[in-house]
């Protein structure tokens, strides 16, 4: 009941938005929405929301994600583009495996919670936010707890650079279709 809350109201706050003239993606409203009422709800104890239910609701949504962007590939189109697209992957793993075994493991105290952000980052750095709660996801069911690493990975990822690039790259596009 939460979540549709926070997807209504998101949905009435994108619109007023848009009415602004503030074009925004649409799931932007709602993440706005829902982080005012967890933050709030989690302050003043009104909103009792158990972690496993976050959970469950946000692995069923990475799975539907997963299957609802794999339907939608048409590899087809891109055939002429596998040699280049195999070069350019395979030097992004190649850098982001560096990052991940050295700045980010080590800058983050090289212990087990540097470790499961390290595999966050990889996510990221390698796909988006749903990835790298995946891959934190694995380490965790195997080797237990690292909350501090699911509570930085997540905001970080999901709501500082998803929030701020969707925000730079519709202005700049916004700016761009006014020339």
């Amino acid at each position: 009941m939460t979540v549709g809350i926070a997807m209504g109201l998101g949905n009435l706050l994108s619109l007023q938005m848009e009415r602004m003239g503030l074009i925004l993606p649409a799931y932007i409203g709602a993440m706005i929405v829902a982080a005012v009422m967890r933050n709030v709800g989690d302050r003043f104890h009104w909103l009792d929301v158990a972690q496993s239910d976050v959970d469950l609701v946000g692995r069923i949504a990475l799975y539907l994600f997963i299957v609802m962007a794999l339907i939608t590939l048409r590899l087809w189109e891109l055939a002429h583009l596998a040699l280049p697209l195999v070069a350019i992957l395979a030097a992004q793993v190649a850098l982001c495996w560096g990052m991940c075994v050295t700045i980010v493991y080590w800058g983050m105290g090289r212990n087990y919670e540097s470790a499961v952000t390290s595999a966050g980052f990889c996510g990221f750095m390698l796909g988006i936010t749903a990835n790298a709660v995946a891959c934190m996801e694995e380490l965790v069911e195997k080797f237990g707890a690292a909350p501090q690493s699911f509570l930085v990975v997540p905001v970080v990822g999901a709501f500082l650079i998803d929030f701020t690039n969707s925000m730079i790259i519709t202005a700049l596009a916004n700016v761009t279709a006014r020339w």
